[in-house]
């Protein structure tokens, strides 16, 4: 039976691979038209048979594999503090939450008041005193209008 680590790194193989190939087919195409990603796609797949080429697909190979095979697995659980490269979903749906907030700038708490405010005016003017919406009006509605009140605020 085949080694998990052989099955990863065949799998980068094929991703560098493809990879170098698409993205010559997709210049090729920018600068050329379809007679250009024609001739880019036979280039770079010939330049992958060459020594170099073969010696570059292994080394893209050889990092991708050593990074997901050394990922850190966290169906157990545990606590990340640094920048981690990790495996998550392996064991089944998992949840990954920030434990501190990234600070908003000012620009953005000016935008959440602005937007605050909109939504305020919008149910003001689309609900009834008992908060239900008034006939015929959606939370579309109230969506579109909030938007409306968004751009001349």
């Amino acid at each position: 039976m085949v080694s998990e680590r052989v099955l990863v790194k065949n799998f980068y193989r094929a991703l560098a691979a493809s990879a170098y190939v698409a993205g010559s087919a997709a210049a090729g195409m920018a600068l050329g038209g379809p007679a250009g990603a024609a001739i880019a796609t036979a280039n770079a797949t010939a330049s992958l048979a060459s020594p170099l080429g073969v010696a570059a697909v292994e080394l893209a190979a050889e990092k991708g594999t050593q990074a997901a095979m050394d990922s850190k697995k966290m169906a157990a659980g545990g606590l990340i503090t640094q920048p981690t490269f990790a495996m998550l979903g392996e064991a089944g749906p998992e949840l990954v939450i920030p434990l501190k907030k990234k600070p908003r700038s000012r620009k953005q708490k000016n935008q959440d008041k602005k937007k605050s405010r909109a939504w305020r005016e919008a149910n003001e003017k689309l609900r009834n005193l008992n908060g239900q919406l008034k006939k015929g009006k959606t939370m579309k509605d109230v969506a579109n209008r909030a938007h409306k009140i968004l751009k001349k605020l």
